[in-house]
């Protein structure tokens, strides 16, 4: 036996500590789930994500978290994650949200980003009578990916513009989710529209990579949106404009199809 190891007792213990003394004593969530306790990033997301489009008002994610943490806490919490920059969570009127779910029936990463281009983006960019739809759960079983865009606008340009009326797909990117492939999505989810756009939230991409997005963007005519705080589209960043698209009736008949829409289904003009 080596002479630094302890000596055991034939039952097997560690001389002088007791069978039952524990080597390590677990948390309270140890000894609730079982496993190591979550960090309060990964605490804020679980419980975020149980509320309607992952917002909830600090007083309530101060109660879903737990006896722990009051709303003062929580707001605090916040507002370091958000000033962090890493962790999609922001700091919202009355509350905190979380932007890195594209999953559930209505995720609050497409609401915002579905409300700030109508109510500001759009406008800034010279379209009027914005329609958008939410259309990223419209997929036909069997069709394979990349199918249909998460969002579909019917916008009204500027009258020197032909055509007027024209049809906007949106590929919108969850923070850390922006790569060259959003790109090539974007141009095929928009095969039909008269627009390809990608929007993506969180930090802003930059060097070697986004300079091959870039030139990914210019040769297929993809515009490129860094909406950085999903809740903040003045402070949106127009990185590439989008290029019209050549389109047949029939891409457009498709494009419809797969999106689940027809002309009838926006508001009349």
């Amino acid at each position: 036996m080596n002479s630094h190891e302890p000596m055991k007792s034939d039952a097997g213990s560690v001389r002088g500590r007791p069978d039952w003394e524990p080597t390590a004593v677990p948390s309270i969530r140890q000894k609730e789930t079982g496993v190591g306790a979550r960090s309060h990033k990964d605490q804020f997301i679980a419980a975020l994500k149980d509320f309607t489009h992952e917002k909830a008002s600090f007083p309530a994610l101060a109660n879903a978290l737990g006896s722990n943490w009051t709303p003062e806490t929580v707001k605090a919490r916040a507002q370091k994650f958000e000033a962090d920059g890493s962790t999609p969570i922001h700091v919202v009127k009355g509350g905190a949200q979380y932007f890195g779910c594209e999953v559930g029936k209505k995720p609050g990463l497409y609401k915002e980003m579905r409300r700030g281009i109508e109510k500001s983006w759009g406008a800034e960019n010279s379209m009027r009578h914005i329609d958008l739809r939410h259309t990223s759960r419209t997929s036909v079983k069997g069709s394979g990916s990349w199918t249909q865009p998460d969002l579909v606008a019917r916008v009204t340009r500027k009258s020197t513009a032909r055509p007027q009326l024209v049809y906007l797909a949106f590929e919108v990117e969850q923070a850390g989710g922006f790569d060259i492939e959003s790109v090539y999505q974007a141009y095929e989810i928009g095969r039909g529209a008269d627009f390809s756009w990608v929007f993506y939230a969180g930090p802003a991409c930059s060097g070697t990579k986004m300079d091959r997005i870039e030139i990914a963007a210019k040769d297929l005519g993809v515009g490129i949106v860094h909406a950085s705080k999903p809740t903040a589209p003045s402070a949106w960043k127009t990185i590439l404009p989008a290029r019209i698209r050549d389109r047949t009736k029939k891409e457009q008949d498709d494009f419809f199809g797969r999106s689940r829409l027809t002309p009838e289904s926006f508001e009349k003009l």
